[in-house]
């Protein structure tokens, strides 16, 4: 990769975009979450803030602080979005991550280079908990989760979640699904919201065709119009391919788009998974913990907002270092998080950089 200075850029970027969305109140607490858990490998709560503050007991009120902070939770997408990341006719891919008895519902923009960069975040406790385990965690978690079931379903969190996150924006994105978010509330609400959708399908779901029951492995064309939920829609069928022997059935709003231009948008999504990965091993997220959903929610945005902040400092180059080496190729992600630690080295910290001369006389 050119030289370049990944630190100085990402606190440009903080100094001029972030630091100026957030509300006073909240400045020193998100300041501390950039430091302690933005760009950092996740070793636990305590001992990432240690890192960042001496004092044993100060690290520790402060990481208990932050993760209680509800209000702060809510204002973080606001803060991600200054960076101006998602646009209107944006395809983001729609999944839940499952993390030791929460989940997370995140939206992440499609990059077309093997990566989505996370845009949204919401939280909440694991559609299913062990009920074999009598460990204290485990039926705290549970306890927790039927309470919340009472007030709001698994699919009205989604709901509730997307829609706050078009409100957000002022615009509805185009929006890429998983099986088993193609179910008839989240659909029609969708269509009703003049959101553009693509949502796969199980081979065995049933449509109805000309006024008649079908399978959609069962339909004769390989891109029809069909009725679901007193809607029109459109299913689609992918080529098959020594990759994908088995084809997609694409659910979609979409009424225009090539078949071919669809199967892309799709092939896309797995973006997203690969984004998970990174979050987990790369960023080391598979040691997390958590009992309360807000603790998830706040670290997951302070490190999506780290892997925005790597994108728009690297993606003029990232291209050529992905590709130079295909027996050896690394995400884009990952050579951009690698130089930034190499280069970190001689800085204290992202929100109070102090260069060392050498850096400073360049």
């Amino acid at each position: 990769m050119p030289s370049s200075n990944i630190v100085r850029d990402i606190r440009a970027l903080i100094q001029n975009k972030l630091l100026p969305t957030v509300s006073p109140k909240w400045l020193p607490q998100f300041q501390f979450g950039l430091e302690a858990f933005c760009l950092r490998p996740f070793q636990s709560a305590n001992s990432n803030a240690r890192s960042v503050i001496t004092n044993t007991n100060t690290a520790a009120s402060k990481t208990l602080r932050l993760f209680r902070n509800l209000a702060l939770a809510e204002q973080l997408g606001s803060v991600f979005d200054a960076l101006s990341l998602v646009r209107r006719g944006d395809y983001v891919n729609v999944d839940h991550s499952d993390q030791d008895g929460l989940t997370a519902l995140v939206g992440a923009r499609q990059t077309g280079n093997g990566r989505a960069i996370p845009c949204f975040v919401e939280t909440t406790y694991a559609h299913h908990i062990p009920n074999d385990s009598d460990q204290p965690r485990w039926q705290r978690l549970r306890t927790a989760m039927i309470v919340a079931r009472k007030s709001q379903s698994f699919t009205g969190h989604t709901i509730d979640a997307l829609q706050d996150f078009a409100d957000r924006l002022g615009f509805w994105p185009k929006l890429v699904f998983d099986r088993g978010f193609g179910n008839e509330s989240l659909v029609t609400h969708l269509a009703a919201e003049g959101c553009t959708f693509y949502v796969r399908l199980k081979a065995g779901r049933y449509i109805e065709l000309d006024g008649q029951r079908i399978s959609v492995n069962g339909l004769a064309k390989k891109d029809s119009l069909v009725a679901l939920f007193g809607l029109t829609l459109r299913v689609i069928q992918t080529p098959e391919s020594r990759r994908h022997p088995e084809p997609w059935y694409i659910l979609t709003n979409d009424l225009t788009s090539s078949r071919t231009k669809i199967a892309r948008i799709y092939y896309h999504r797995f973006e997203i998974e690969e984004a998970f990965k990174d979050v987990k091993h790369l960023f080391e997220l598979k040691r997390v913990q958590f009992d309360k959903p807000n603790s998830l929610k706040i670290l997951l945005w302070f490190v999506s907002i780290g892997i925005a902040l790597l994108y728009m400092t690297t993606k003029a180059t990232m291209h050529q270092e992905h590709y130079q080496n295909n027996k050896k190729r690394r995400s884009w992600v990952r050579i951009a998080y690698e130089q930034f630690q190499r280069e970190l080295t001689g800085y204290r910290g992202l929100t109070g950089l102090t260069p060392p001369p050498e850096v400073a006389k360049g």
